[in-house]
């Protein structure tokens, strides 16, 4: 393989793994219902819906005090401890409700929104569906399977990249910073979408792509400065080598007698 092409396969297969590791990273159990939690607070409005509620919760909480309290009135079925109602304060309380809401979205998915019936009213094009889809449990297996093939992959090339004494460093930092760029673009347009568009939830939907997207930009530019940082110390050092090396050729040359020459015959 030329050495080329090489680089650039170093280079694809680097930005297949800095994406498919955002996606892990993002869909993992902690991140996603964080971040669903607060697309269901958006949902529901919940710095308005919890004052206007506080007393009911409270009543119903000292009604069964050692039992989880089922939150009625709300488009996610969601049960919270009694304690949090009544001796928490109220941002605890509101934390609480946020991450029920969002371990329910993350273990359900969209179809745990539903309405008093108990049906699901979102569409397929829905951009809540689309955000609740793209972080669920689901999506965090899909996001595993792909960040370990790519991973295995890339790992397999550079090995044998070193194999044959070729670096991918040059590869990898090529495709870090490719990665890099597209981040602060894809970054910058989301940030554009959500300043213009209007309603609280599809304002945080925006939000939870920012925030998405930026953990894959500290991701590649990590990746970036790390492949450069090694690059660096590596043509240093292979460079320091290669004059060593020519040093010494030419003081063994300059060490040795040049040859007699006979005299040509008259």
């Amino acid at each position: 393989m030329r050495g080329n092409s090489s680089n650039i396969l170093v280079a694809i297969l680097t930005i297949a793994t800095l994406f498919a590791l955002t996606g892990y990273q993002v869909t993992s159990e902690p991140s996603a219902v964080r971040l669903l939690g607060r697309l269901g607070a958006a949902l529901i409005e919940l710095d308005r819906w919890l004052p206007a509620h506080r007393d009911d919760v409270e009543l119903q909480a000292r009604d069964r005090p050692n039992q989880p309290l089922s939150l009625d009135g709300l488009p996610i079925d969601v049960a919270i401890p009694a304690s949090a109602a009544l001796e928490a304060p109220e941002p605890v309380l509101r934390a609480t409700i946020v991450e029920a809401m969002g371990r329910k979205l993350y273990d359900e998915g969209y179809g745990a929104i539903e309405d008093e019936e108990g049906k699901s009213h979102l569409g397929i094009t829905e951009p809540l569906r689309w955000a609740v889809d793209a972080l669920d449990r689901s999506a965090h297996s899909f996001w595993r399977i792909v960040a370990i093939i790519a991973g295995l992959t890339l790992a397999a090339v550079c090995v044998s990249h070193i194999w044959v004494r070729r670096s991918p460093l040059p590869g990898l930092a090529v495709g870090s910073a490719i990665t890099a760029v597209f981040a602060i673009v894809l970054w910058l347009g989301v940030s554009a979408i959500g300043s213009s568009v209007g309603g609280a939830i599809d304002e945080e939907i925006a939000r939870v792509a920012q925030d998405g997207v930026w953990l894959g930009l500290r991701n590649s530019l990590a990746a970036t400065a790390i492949s450069l940082g090694g690059l660096y110390a590596y043509n240093s050092l292979l460079g320091r080598h290669d004059e060593e090396r020519w040093d010494a050729w030419e003081d063994e040359y300059e060490g040795q007698e040049p040859e007699s020459r006979e005299a040509p015959p008259y």
